[in-house]
């Protein structure tokens, strides 16, 4: 094992061990319900945001948007826009009624202001099916984090990451999970701040033009593995080669001439240095049209892409059960809307970095453009720089 590697591992285990430990110890004492559930109503505003807040940033968070932000460009800043304003809503409509009623789940509250056990039923279904469509891209995303880090198989980290969320939950009920949340959402931002603020350095040192009319450049010789089919379109064919399945053919380190391939699973692209990169068909294709709004996020109507995903990211915090259920445990109805008014400012804070590590990415790493695995290159930009 690597120094490199083997620092990784200590990194990991360090904060795996660390949020077992603190989720522990903001559990002791956990008795009764009230305790379990909802920590006894007795987190204090700041506190309680920035719980919600170490929950809410997830691996879509760290990964997902700086990924898109690299291959989609200005019509993605809409989901941390949208992640970061649906907490308004929250602050407007839910947090001070939700505390008020004195219920304890979701499904309880349905039933209190409905007055219907029917309701209650519905709620209980759908606030299971939410917690599993929202968990799967997570464990996914530490699957993916420990592939790239370590080498290690994708269920590693599925089994690393659910294994200590259980014993969390087991230990203390909502009073741990708010203790170790509470201080995660510091460590994960210590976690992209730090990296983000050395490429911006780097970059101010070095500038680049965002803008090229071209795509993005590689600096050094590079090799790409593709590891699911893809369809990329080559801009510039100076220098890009290909050992493996294009179009249905195999070829072996053969050059890729210009225009839209189909690149087939376990494919390698090899680009010279000052190669253009090749880029996925459904992505602005050049500088210039990243840099532009009104592009979309891959299909053939952009303009009401943009808009559902408005209004999706916006009115999908309303609805998310592990952020609703956390302003049952605040002391007043008052205290839930400064929590949700405190929540805005943290991911508004927090979103800055991901959305800059995205813009830099197609300057240190455009390679993640030409297989569609863009959530990597926060991963792989510190490597590059």
């Amino acid at each position: 094992m690597s120094t490199g590697s083997a620092l990784i591992v200590v990194a990991v285990a360090i904060a795996t061990v660390g949020t077992v430990a603190i989720g522990a110890y903001g559990g002791r004492g956990a008795r009764s319900t009230s305790d379990f559930l909802v920590a006894s109503r007795s987190i204090g505003a700041r506190w309680n945001a920035a719980a919600i807040s170490g929950e809410y940033l997830s691996a879509a968070s760290f990964l997902g948007v700086a990924g898109l932000v690299a291959k989609y460009g200005a019509d993605a800043l809409w989901y941390p826009i949208g992640f970061t304003a649906g907490y308004l809503g929250l602050l407007l409509f839910v947090a001070a009624p939700l505390r008020r009623s004195g219920a304890y789940t979701v499904p309880d509250f349905a039933e209190f202001r409905l007055g219907s056990l029917q309701a209650r039923r519905v709620a209980m279904v759908v606030v299971v099916l939410v917690c599993v469509l929202y968990l799967l891209p997570q464990l996914q995303g530490a699957g993916l984090t420990l592939n790239i880090l370590l080498g290690l198989p994708g269920w590693v980290g599925v089994v690393l990451v659910g294994g200590a969320l259980i014993v969390n939950v087991v230990s203390g009920g909502m009073r741990s999970v708010t203790f170790a949340q509470g201080v995660q959402y510091w460590l994960k931002l210590t976690a992209i701040a730090v990296p983000a603020l050395v490429v911006v350095l780097h970059f101010a040192s070095s500038p680049s033009d965002l803008g090229d009319p071209l795509p993005a450049r590689v600096s050094t010789a590079t090799s790409v593995e593709v590891t699911t089919e893809v369809s990329v379109t080559v801009a510039d064919p100076s220098g890009v080669r290909v050992t493996g399945t294009v179009d249905g053919t195999r070829l072996h380190d053969a050059p890729l001439s210009a225009g839209t391939h189909v690149i087939g699973q376990d494919s390698t692209i090899l680009l010279d240095a000052g190669a253009a990169t090749p880029v996925v068909s459904d992505a602005p294709q050049t500088g210039s049209e990243w840099t532009r709004s009104g592009g979309g996020l891959g299909g053939d109507h952009p303009l009401y892409q943009v808009l559902s995903l408005m209004l999706a990211t916006f009115l999908g915090a309303l609805g998310l059960p592990h952020v609703l259920v956390r302003f049952y445990t605040n002391r007043t109805g008052a205290d839930a809307r400064r929590t949700a008014l405190t929540v805005i400012v943290l991911l508004s804070g927090f979103y800055l970095f991901p959305t800059v590590l995205g813009v830099l990415s197609r300057v240190y790493v455009p390679q993640v453009l030409a297989t569609g695995t863009a959530d990597a290159a926060v991963l792989m930009i510190p490597s590059a720089v």
